[in-house]
């Protein structure tokens, strides 16, 4: 199975016990790990590379992606650092708000000295989003990752996963998010990131789109909740409807959609001959088709449950 590396952080997750009860549980979530976790609970090979700090939180998030399956070899345990942590609101249709508690914590503190350890030869996929630009110091630590997987030949997905009031200077948020997009093969927006973005440029989100690829990005992928979902290529652009729930939790359901959409191209892969490379699966519109079904079922599945490592889906559930 191709092996799946996601880069950035994980942290602690405080979900309110209910809608109605100032309570709340914590619980190991952010994007990153999240996307190890479903990648690795559907049966795949998961890596994960960030730092995690040595504190009460960080054993307990070490044991949790341990406990899922993830492969911690590129971890950096982190001595004199916390363990950031995000107070999330939900409302009554399950979407969420969030509250960072996130300054020089652990997941800051992975540098070029641990990328340079990472062996790339076993990788196939290099996942991060867009909390890992939010310095200048982590943005340039994540450019040279990109780098350096590229150089690889590693499949390179960026979920853009805009948190903006994690950015010290947001005039240089699109910069450094387009950058990124520059050297990207997969890019996963929402739709409201999309608009954002594009509202930046003072374009509309299809010219976007078009701009994007015309940056190099290969395919892109728009999500929005539970309407349809758009992919774009310069080979051919698709909606793709999404399965219709009750949401409980919308966490990590983006997540879980991004690591089932790779393990899917993973899959075809192996099981077409004719198709050697996840490159090539993203030129294939039926199998770019599977792939974002498949994705949107794992969503789907996990925002029917609290939490975020606990409601990503095996793939029995699905």
């Amino acid at each position: 199975m191709f092996s799946l590396l996601s880069y950035g952080e994980v942290l602690v997750d405080f979900l309110p016990t209910s809608i109605n009860d100032p309570s709340y549980i914590p619980l190991a979530g952010g994007a990153p790990a999240n996307v190890a976790v479903a990648y690795a609970k559907l049966g795949g090979t998961a890596y994960f590379a960030g730092g995690i700090s040595e504190d009460n939180f960080g054993n307990m998030l070490m044991q949790e992606l341990e406990n899922e399956g993830v492969n911690t070899t590129f971890v950096k345990r982190i001595a004199d650092a916390n363990t950031a942590l995000v107070l999330v609101s939900l409302d009554p249709c399950g979407e969420r708000t969030f509250n960072f508690y996130r300054h020089n914590t652990a997941d800051m503190k992975y540098g070029i000295s641990q990328v340079d350890k990472i062996d790339w030869q076993n990788m196939a996929f290099f996942h991060f989003c867009s909390n890992t630009l939010t310095s200048q110091p982590i943005y340039s630590d994540t450019h040279y990752a990109i780098i350096n997987a590229k150089k690889n030949n590693v499949l390179i997905s960026f979920d853009v996963n805009l948190r903006q009031q994690l950015w010290q200077d947001l005039s240089v948020m699109i910069y450094r998010v387009e950058a990124c997009i520059e050297e990207s093969d997969i890019v996963k927006l929402s739709k409201d990131e999309a608009e954002y973005l594009a509202k930046i440029k003072q374009v509309d989100v299809d010219v976007y789109v078009q701009y994007l690829l015309l940056l190099g990005a290969k395919l892109i992928v728009i999500t929005d909740g539970s309407n349809g979902i758009q992919v774009t290529c310069t080979l051919f652009s698709t909606m793709l409807d999404v399965p219709k729930i009750s949401p409980v939790d919308t966490t990590g359901a983006g997540d879980s959609f991004i690591a089932g959409f790779l393990f899917s191209l993973a899959q075809s892969v192996e099981s077409h001959e004719d198709i050697k490379t996840v490159y090539e699966a993203i030129e294939q519109r039926e199998l770019v088709d599977a792939a974002v079904l498949f994705g949107a079922k794992c969503g789907a599945f996990t925002c029917q449950k609290k939490g975020a490592f606990t409601a990503l889906p095996h793939l029995v559930d699905l």
